[in-house]
């Protein structure tokens, strides 16, 4: 078993093999957003203290049922790629709770978890869909899911994958990363990515969805989308009709984050020319800016976009943007 940075490492190739041809090529210097970074970058660490190296990536975070900030993300423990837990007193201060899924699950082979998306079922059970993996040299990873009556757990996870590698949509699919769920006409979409090959051969990758009437324990109806999460991007809901995706993609010669907005979470999208956010040449996101999403605050109605800044020598670390 490799450490967490060989994980961080996989993501690393991924998102340079997957930059979007579409992409804005002007000169990033140019470059003006209504969106401005958080001055207490970055708002969550988390040191690996055997690797003298800090992992804390992919974050999801949500207002709970009380309307108090959480925050899964991804993070070692005990030298194993997990699910971890923290809970935030603002926007800015988050304070780690620890792993929420660690253990291996009965299928075997979810040893490493990671890109992990959580969502309150209808019948009150917390649901948290992740990718996990048994070997980080093929990185054959599927879709799983776990759940609890409580948000801290313990989590019963399931003994098979919920998405299943192989023919999906027509396409081959290798391995899958990056989950969304979200409810919409009375049932579930299922966005994720898909790949056509381990990272050192990948040649393609699909946007795929599917659609669950059980409440997200069974998934079918599987097609290739135009959901605009390319690069490990998550799809949000504002409303019934409403919902917004981020992606990492390219502006110039840096990376870039992009915002679309859409009635329905297979598209059609509608994402702006322009990114929202682009990277920086500070220690903060010195090789990257991956993994955003958009959480909005049920109350007034503000959005604030999460994501992760890397600099490959020494970690990953959880980043905060909002609009001026």
């Amino acid at each position: 078993m490799k450490s967490a940075i060989a994980m961080f490492f996989f993501s690393f190739l991924f998102f340079t093999f997957s930059s979007c041809e579409d992409d804005n090529p002007a000169s990033s210097d140019d470059f003006a957003s209504e969106w401005i970074r958080s001055a207490e970058n970055p708002v969550l660490r988390d040191l690996i203290p055997a690797e003298n190296y800090e992992g804390a990536g992919d974050p999801h975070v949500f207002f709970d049922e009380d309307g108090s900030l959480k925050m899964i993300y991804s993070g070692d423990a005990n030298g194993v790629i997990s699910i971890k837990l923290a809970e935030g007193t603002s926007l800015t201060e988050w304070e780690k709770k620890g792993a929420l899924l660690f253990e291996v699950g009965p299928s075997g082979k979810d040893i490493s978890k990671e890109t992990s998306f959580y969502r309150k079922s209808f019948d009150g059970k917390h649901q948290i869909y992740y990718i996990g993996y048994a070997d980080e040299d093929s990185y054959e990873a599927e879709i799983y899911l776990a759940e609890a009556d409580n948000l801290t757990g313990p989590y019963m996870q399931m003994e098979n994958p919920v998405v299943p590698r192989g023919n999906i949509a027509g396409k081959e699919v290798y391995l899958m990363t990056s989950p969304s769920v979200v409810e919409y006409e009375g049932k579930l979409y299922m966005t994720f990515l898909g790949w056509n090959d381990s990272p050192d051969k990948v040649t393609e990758v699909w946007v795929l969805g599917a659609i669950s009437d059980d409440d997200g324990y069974t998934w079918t109806d599987f097609q290739v989308v135009d959901t605009r999460i390319g690069m490990e991007g998550q799809v949000t809901k504002v409303s019934e009709n409403e919902f917004v995706s981020v992606r990492t993609g390219t502006y110039g010669d840096r990376e870039a984050i992009y915002y679309a907005t859409s009635s329905s979470p297979f598209g059609p999208w509608d994402e702006s020319p322009q990114p929202i956010l682009v990277q920086e040449d500070s220690s903060l996101e010195k090789d990257e800016i991956i993994a955003p999403q958009i959480t909005i605050d049920p109350v007034t109605g503000e959005e604030y976009l999460f994501y992760t800044g890397a600099d490959h020598q020494s970690g990953w670390w959880i980043m905060l943007a909002e609009k001026r």
